[in-house]
């Protein structure tokens, strides 16, 4: 078999297969988004993320973005733990004729991140290789709550940080200039930003600790919406039914434009590092007035039914379990 075969998912199953009785002893599951270790009265959570340029660089994409967004994934998973994320370490690869600015380039943007993140370098490593650029970034980040594993319970409410339309649309546009179809000047200038430079939601780790008590689970948006809800449901046991999407008004414009099927953009995107959370009823109103109050947008969404099984509905239809899987995607 070849990993095209089994995709990005089926080699993690197949790897944890392997490594599961070696998994660092704390709170969080194998395969969660981050790991965790308790010392000295703090929670530790461990986390590494990257990819090659091939499968996360889009051509209107600078080197710098490339770095950023690295970093940025790294922090959304430690974020979406209820951990704030503090030490950053990255290890890049590169042919030999790779130009010397763009690697410079790549390692500015990396900073830009760090910068915005309150986040201190602690080192790194770098590496030949034949043909693409890669980079991967890991980080360490602590909380003095128990760390939020994927998951919740019937009954919770489902709240989403953000608005997400671009990243999908990203996708189209990208399988449009491949085919040749389209010029990166045809790409609109909202698409390019939000794909070019995303944030991950350092600060609201600060409010997930104080109301830890009311969440049963939290993920971060990597892969895509869809994904990041069928986590929670997979975890859960149970289904979710979603009464309202997060859409961006813009972004469903582009879409109707475009003829691209506006469900599918809010849900099939990826790389928008919103945060995706199950809360118990009583704290919603709370959650939402404390995140809003620190300027990350976040409502309610959906619940966790009482339906046992793997799903997320939206207005009565199931939504497919879509998103970027290495190995298998563009």
């Amino acid at each position: 078999m070849k990993l095209s075969d089994v995709g990005e998912k089926g080699f993690i199953s197949r790897s944890m297969g392997i490594l599961a009785d070696i998994w660092i002893s704390g709170s969080l599951a194998p395969g969660d988004d981050a790991a965790s270790y308790y010392l000295a009265g703090l929670w530790l959570l461990l986390k590494i993320d990257g990819f090659s340029a091939h499968s996360s660089k889009y051509p209107w994409n600078r080197w710098s973005d490339l770095g950023w967004k690295a970093a940025t994934s790294c922090a959304s998973d430690i974020v979406a733990k209820g951990g704030t994320p503090y030490a950053y370490l990255i290890s890049l690869g590169a042919p030999s004729n790779f130009p010397l600015e763009d690697m410079l380039e790549l390692i500015s943007g990396f900073k830009e991140a760090l910068k915005l993140y309150g986040g201190v370098f602690a080192g790194g490593d770098t590496n030949s290789s034949k043909d693409d650029v890669w980079v991967d970034v890991a980080c360490i980040g602590s909380t003095n709550t128990d760390p939020i594993p994927r998951g919740g319970r019937p009954g919770d409410r489902i709240l989403i940080t953000g608005r997400f339309g671009y990243a999908g649309l990203a996708r189209i546009y990208y399988e449009r200039f491949l085919k040749g179809d389209i010029r990166i000047g045809d790409v609109p200038e909202e698409v390019v930003r939000t794909t070019s430079r995303p944030v991950a939601r350092v600060g609201a780790e600060h409010v997930l600790r104080r109301y830890r008590r009311c969440i049963g689970g939290s993920v971060d948006v990597s892969d895509s919406l869809a994904e990041s809800l069928y986590l929670i449901s997979e975890s859960s046991g149970y289904e979710i039914e979603l009464h309202e999407i997060p859409a961006d008004p813009r972004a469903i414009e582009i879409a109707r434009d475009i003829r691209a099927d506006p469900v599918d953009i809010v849900f099939n995107g990826g790389e928008e590092y919103e945060l995706v959370l199950s809360v118990e009823e009583s704290c919603v109103e709370s959650i939402v007035e404390d995140i809003m109050r620190i300027g990350i947008e976040i409502s309610h969404y959906g619940v966790i039914t009482e339906s046992r099984g793997l799903g997320v509905l939206y207005r009565g239809v199931k939504i497919s379990r879509a998103g970027y899987q290495h190995f298998i995607s563009i």
